[in-house]
């Protein structure tokens, strides 16, 4: 009678046990299957409505020229988009690299108010880790082609503060940036400065061009008086680069020459590249005085 009552025990014991065992395994495998699920509904929504890559985006159109720019320069962004997207979402980084880079060429406009309440909206509860990899990115973006423009520059501020980073913050992760850069992160950085000096003689040659041509216009609309005009293949060869500085036309008056030396000195104030290294502090001290000693010469010749 104690064997069986015994052995009714075992049984009842061993029942129970297979149950609860049955019903763990189950639970895990709903658990496992919700979040697979969610993965898969992430990686979908990051796809079609990721504002990292909007981010990403916005601060490659404003990249001057950017529709004629060689394969090279694209392939640098992608590149560095994809190093960003593998420390912050290393599951789905090559998805979402491939989302940025299939949006490099086509036109496209993106309303900067519409990004910032955007960004404020999803990334602003995000970790500084996360915050400051997005704005490194950014940065890195920006330079692909050697110089980041003023309008980037102020696309990645309003960008930061929407994610609720304090300006000093900001400045701080430029700092990292060019840390990085300086370590090789970015490539080559003795390749960057060869593409950064190449951007700043390309620019001042766009904005001589630029200008020489405004002041055409100017002279044609307005029967400006040919008397002070004067031929570039009349002028010294050293009077010739003194304009070209200054990037304006020999028939410009004083006040305009003058004009123009206020705008570019203040353009290349050695202060402005405070954050940039001293090796950019001297390129703009240099640039500066160039720009006086183009001045004189011109002044003297008048």
């Amino acid at each position: 009678m104690a064997a069986l009552l015994i052995a009714l025990i075992i049984f009842g014991l061993y029942i129970y046990l297979k149950d609860t065992i049955k019903s763990d395994t189950n639970d895990s495998y709903e658990e496992s299957s919700k979040a697979q699920s969610f993965s898969n509904f992430q990686s979908s929504t990051f796809y079609f409505e990721d504002v990292v890559v909007d981010v990403f985006i916005a601060v490659v159109k404003l990249t001057p020229d950017l529709h004629v720019l060689g394969d090279g320069v694209k392939e640098r962004m992608r590149e560095y988009a994809l190093k960003t997207f593998k420390k912050i979402d290393g599951s789905a980084a090559n998805t979402r690299t491939d989302h940025f880079a299939s949006r490099i060429n086509p036109k496209e406009q993106i309303k900067v108010k519409g990004l910032q309440k955007k960004v404020s909206d999803k990334l602003k509860y995000y970790d500084f880790q996360y915050k400051k990899e997005i704005l490194i990115c950014m940065w890195s973006l920006a330079y692909a082609d050697g110089q980041a423009t003023l309008d980037q520059q102020k696309l990645i501020s309003i960008i930061g503060k929407a994610m609720g980073l304090p300006y000093t913050t900001c400045n701080k992760i430029e700092t990292m940036f060019w840390q990085r850069m300086k370590a090789g992160k970015f490539g080559d950085y003795k390749e960057f400065e060869k593409r950064r000096n190449k951007w700043f003689e390309d620019e001042a040659e766009r904005k001589a061009e630029k200008e020489f041509e405004k002041k055409r216009k100017e002279n044609s609309n307005t029967n400006y008086s040919n008397s002070r005009k004067t031929n570039h293949s009349n002028l010294s060869p050293e009077l010739q680069k003194a304009y070209s500085v200054l990037g304006i036309d020999p028939s410009a008056s004083i006040d305009e020459i003058k004009n123009q030396k206020k705008k570019l000195l203040k353009r290349y104030h050695p202060d402005l590249f405070a954050n940039q290294g001293e090796e950019m502090i001297k390129k703009a001290t240099k640039k500066a005085q160039s720009i006086n000693h183009a001045y004189e010469i011109i002044i003297r010749n008048l």
